[in-house]
């Protein structure tokens, strides 16, 4: 073993103690060690251990599994159970819950809420006059409340008082903006309030939320939440009656990976397991990437574990960073020590060489955007004539999705091979087919060329897109019937038809405002005669905000809609058709999403993943690896985000920032632009902090 594992890891694999908290930084070798840790009290106890390790990813999961394939742990091989949270949890669901269905998509979750739920909401006239409203739109919000509800720690089956109870525990980890701002979703979606207050509106919804979540649970219809809410039920159920596992049905020890990542629920799921199985337990993970908070997740939870398990916990900390070369350890240790918020640790890079790293300040963000794209030439060009190690890979990290979307449109059309995580395929969603729609509107209102009825179509189509929900089909026929019979025979005189018409548009139209409103917002869009302006109007229609691929990205700093994407646009000038060809070769050309399914092709994953040029969030990098890195417009304002007011959420960004810094091992490049939209911009205050500058 002395040859496996270095000073600290053997340290903590070694230890006889009950409760561990591993600290385990960027590049320290934490996957090596828990591994090692099993096997090593597999051996002293004489076989008589059985471990489940619950990490947070699949991906993480399937690493762990790999490696634990080595020889080296043969024995314990079948002692350890290695899952996520929500694959235990829909094992438990399957075990104790007859013939479970699981609503996964947008559609099935919505018709939950307007068919399944109906005797519930019927009974409550505000959630009822929504749904009439607009079906789908309000039936997708109520479920994504009630599913924050169950991510929060709440408990239909508890009673109000208790459930406050844990609404003000929220208050004190900083998490209730959380759902200040799910709330402020729910007044749009058409479910008004008479006060403002958060814990008032959430008690006036948790008198809907306790039924409805017990009624689709008697229909065993559950969400992906479900997985891990039920089976905490489920398991506290066992708790209540007394029951224990006992023999090989017993877990010995529970390890938690990215511990600072988990939220309340996670929470609860861990300590009612220890208590169930009597086990040890070991949480890992590093308080200094603790980047989840905007969806429920507290570094307290890892800085402070005796508060939540009512038990002392030994700290054992991984020193050295077999990642990074050591100037990027020391500048990445410079920054992160900032924070006043995190357990103070001491990191040493094993590596001599140094890395390049560099700071590229131009002028403008377009001249940042050219460099970026010199970087990435100049990256292939130097695999291709074995000037790189073999494998090697380039990620463009970014702060915000919208960040990435110029990349994704130069290297389609230089035909550049590359990866973009899943949240990231912008150009497969919704709202950039309902874009391109919209340019092509613009396009023909500059043409004149299209008929009265495509007219119509068009701007009810824009109509639709006005506000965050779209027009209910009743509405939305009783306008076409109006424009249809008004034989518009140009979009401005459709404009001038819908500024007068007096029918119902998403509410009340009370002396017509309402279609003032719509008017006053599509008119701008279609008289604007470059394609950015057009792209800048597009911020007027609030219903282009939605969907920018498969999962919601920081809640807290949603990107404004398209913003990065017009200002890309000014080099196409007034040629529509030119951008909407080159948006269309992106979306030919986009990498395909790699699996993330428990039953996809390994070698599939691996062979996308393997691509030279990478495009991710800093929250989607975490956990990875490159040969170089190159963190986008490090400027004040995007790092940290102009959003972050608070000194939770600063700190927040500066951990961010960091883990962007530490996926580089042997190159960092960070991006600075002077000018931004006629603004100028001053460099991310993180440089300094850094010690680049």
């Amino acid at each position: 073993m002395a040859t496996a594992l270095d000073i600290y890891q053997r340290q903590f694999c070694e230890a006889d103690d009950r409760f561990i908290r591993l600290l385990a930084p960027a590049g320290s070798g934490k996957t090596h060690s828990l591994l090692w840790r099993c096997k090593t009290l597999f051996e002293k106890r004489g076989g008589a251990s059985k471990f489940i390790i619950f990490t947070f990813t699949r991906a993480a999961r399937d690493e762990l599994r790999q490696r634990l394939s080595d020889p080296a742990f043969r024995e314990v091989r079948t002692s350890v159970e290695i899952t996520t949270l929500n694959s235990w949890g829909f094992r438990r669901v399957r075990q104790n819950h007859h013939s479970p269905k699981l609503q996964t998509t947008e559609a099935e979750r919505s018709f939950c809420v307007q068919n399944s739920l109906q005797p519930i909401w019927r009974e409550h006239p505000r959630i009822e006059g929504a749904i009439s409203q607009s079906q789908f739109s309000a039936g997708k919000t109520i479920m994504n409340l009630m599913d924050l509800l169950k991510a929060l720690g709440f408990d239909h089956r508890a009673k109000v008082e208790d459930n406050l109870r844990q609404f003000r525990a929220l208050q004190a980890l900083g998490l209730d903006a959380i759902l200040k701002s799910a709330f402020g979703d729910l007044k749009e979606a058409g479910v008004d309030s008479q006060s403002k207050d958060v814990e008032t509106r959430l008690t006036e919804f948790l008198v809907f939320w306790a039924p409805a979540v017990d009624h689709l649970i008697k229909q065993a219809l559950f969400t992906l939440e479900d997985q891990k809410y039920v089976a905490w039920l489920d398991l506290r159920g066992q708790l209540a009656e007394g029951r224990r596992p006992v023999g090989a049905a017993r877990y010995t020890h529970i390890f938690v990976d990215e511990f600072q990542d988990i939220n309340p629920l996670d929470l609860a799921i861990i300590q009612s397991l220890r208590t169930f199985h009597d086990s040890d337990i070991t949480i890992v993970g590093d308080d200094d990437q603790a980047i989840f908070e905007w969806r429920g997740a507290s570094y307290r939870y890892i800085v402070e574990p005796k508060a939540y398990f009512n038990v002392a916990f030994t700290t054992f900390i991984l020193e050295r960073n077999y990642r990074s070369a050591p100037n990027i350890v020391t500048a990445s240790q410079q920054l992160i020590r900032i924070n006043q918020l995190r357990v103070p640790k001491t990191v040493r890079p094993v590596r001599t060489d140094l890395a390049k790293i560099e700071v590229r300040a131009r002028p403008d963000f377009m001249a940042s955007i050219d460099e970026v794209m010199n970087i990435v030439r100049e990256f292939g060009a130097d695999v291709a004539a074995g000037r790189r190690p073999p494998g090697s890979r380039l990620a463009l990290i970014s702060r915000k999705r919208a960040q990435l979307i110029p990349y994704q449109i130069l290297l389609a059309a230089e035909q550049v091979r590359f990866c973009a995580a899943e949240d990231l395929q912008v150009f497969m969603s919704k709202a950039f087919d309902s874009l391109s729609e919209v340019l092509r509107i613009c396009d023909d209102a500059r043409s004149g060329r299209p008929r009265s009825r495509q007219i119509v179509d068009d701007i009810v189509m824009l109509a639709d897109s006005v506000k965050r929900y779209p027009l209910s089909k009743k509405d939305k026929a009783a306008l076409q019937r109006y424009l249809g019979d008004g034989n518009p025979r140009s979009y401005v005189e459709a404009v001038a038809l819908l500024r007068a018409y007096k029918g119902a548009l998403k509410g009340a139209n009370d002396g017509g405002t309402m279609s003032d409103a719509f008017a006053s917002s599509i008119e701008p869009l279609i008289m604007m005669e470059t394609v950015a302006a057009a792209l800048d109007a597009l911020s007027g229609l609030t219903g282009m905000e939605k969907d920018y691929g498969k999962s919601t990205e920081d809640i807290f700093f949603a990107d404004p809609p398209f913003f990065y994407l017009s200002r890309f646009a000014t080099r196409y000038g007034t040629d529509f058709r030119r951008f909407l060809d080159d948006l269309d070769e992106a979306k030919r050309q986009l990498a395909v999403v790699p699996p993330d399914d428990d039953d996809a092709e390994q070698g599939e994953a691996e062979s996308i993943w393997s691509r030279p040029v990478h495009l991710l969030t800093a929250l989607r990098a975490k956990g990875k690896e490159f040969d170089t890195a190159v963190i986008l417009d490090a400027n004040d304002g995007i790092w940290p985000s102009v959003h972050a007011e608070t000194a939770q959420q600063k700190e927040q960004e500066r951990r961010l920032f960091y883990v962007a810094m530490t996926r580089a091992k042997s190159r960092l490049l960070l991006t600075v632009s002077g000018r931004l939209d006629g603004k100028t911009l001053l460099p991310s205050p993180y440089l300094s902090e850094a010690g680049f500058n």
